[in-house]
């Protein structure tokens, strides 16, 4: 879910065609969303001046922990065309922080890297506890830490399991991302012997305690990646199609796998806080994918503030498509008024 706030002078000098009241978009009672009451896009007729003023959904956060890959390969560059030639490492310090920062408010991260020796262990120490507000601790874990070791992957997912049973049960899901760039050894402590099958059984083992696992492979590319396969299957959130888990050799699939994988186990709310009250809460504008809601004092169809003058609401069929999923893009618009029932 995207929430962002904006100003700017009116086109139509600050009312915009629905403040009136006369518009019915979205306002029947059918339970269909209504099309859009204007000709321009909102931002042209808000000035096109964005200004995110710090709108947060209040659905209960879920524990998302990073069990990180951090074995000296992640020192090269990912295999790409056009070639890239920053580390996959430094790429994935990018991408993980970008997402932290954007989700830290719904999302409680964590971070456990593995290896913690530089050789083939690991500990059940997170290197970022379970929070919210972690995106500073990403940062500064990185600004430290650099690759160098091998692959003992199923040490991080068992240590990722017994870090889980030292803190409370998160009803709203608690889950582990798996990201490495290569495949798995360190079986019986030799780092030239694979440990697919442990790696399968760990995450299998993570599942069974209620922890579900998203696999993503980053610089994977021309690798035997059926240990990736079976272990995103184990673990409960594989993709449709030949590959399973979550794939990406360049910084743009990378920020893209982690804003859907992010993205999909957020939990949906028909409540947003707001951080600043607009300088005329009045004279707002809200659109769910781009399509304008009504303002709803009788709470039946469309937002209002509510409980409270920092919150909106939305109700009827908006909270709906807000619940079942389907709303990516939220925006709530100031100085040009929308429909109000």
């Amino acid at each position: 879910m995207v929430l962002v706030a904006a100003c700017g002078p009116s086109a139509h000098g600050g009312n915009g065609n629905g403040g009136d009241g006369g518009s019915n978009v979205g306002g029947d009672d059918s339970g269909t969303v209504g099309m859009t009451y204007m000709d321009a896009p909102i931002d042209e007729q808000c000035g096109a001046q964005m200004q995110n003023i710090g709108v947060v959904s209040l659905g209960d956060p879920p524990d998302l922990l990073v069990v990180l890959d951090r074995s000296g390969s992640m020192i090269d560059p990912p295999i790409t065309f056009p070639p890239v030639f920053d580390s996959k490492w430094n790429l994935m310090r990018d991408a993980l922080v970008s997402v932290t920062t954007m989700k830290d408010q719904n999302i409680r991260f964590g971070m456990l890297e593995f290896p913690s020796d530089d050789n083939c262990s690991a500990d059940a120490v997170p290197e970022v506890a379970i929070a919210l507000g972690t995106h500073p601790a990403f940062s500064s874990y990185f600004a430290s830490r650099s690759p160098n070791g091998n692959t003992p992957a199923f040490i991080g997912l068992a240590d990722a399991q017994a870090y889980f049973g030292t803190i409370p049960v998160n009803p709203a899901g608690r889950y582990v991302l798996f990201a490495t760039d290569g495949l798995p050894n360190c079986s019986g402590g030799d780092p030239n012997t694979a440990s697919s099958t442990e790696t399968v059984a760990a995450v299998t083992s993570l599942k069974t305690a209620g922890i579900k696992t998203f696999v993503l492979g980053f610089g994977t590319f021309g690798l035997n990646t059926g240990v990736l396969n079976d272990a995103a299957d184990a673990g409960g959130e594989a993709k449709t199609g030949l590959t399973h888990f979550y794939e990406a050799n360049n910084a743009t699939d990378l920020a893209a796998a982690l804003q859907a994988i992010s993205g999909g186990i957020i939990v949906p709310s028909c409540k947003f806080a707001l951080q600043s009250v607009p300088p005329d809460p009045n004279n707002v504008t809200v659109t769910v994918n781009g399509v304008v809601v009504p303002r709803s004092t009788l709470h039946t169809m469309g937002w209002d503030y509510y409980p409270d003058a920092m919150t909106i609401t939305f109700f009827g069929s908006y909270c709906a498509t807000i619940m079942g999923g389907a709303s990516t893009d939220v925006k709530f618009v100031y100085g040009c008024q929308g429909p109000i029932q």
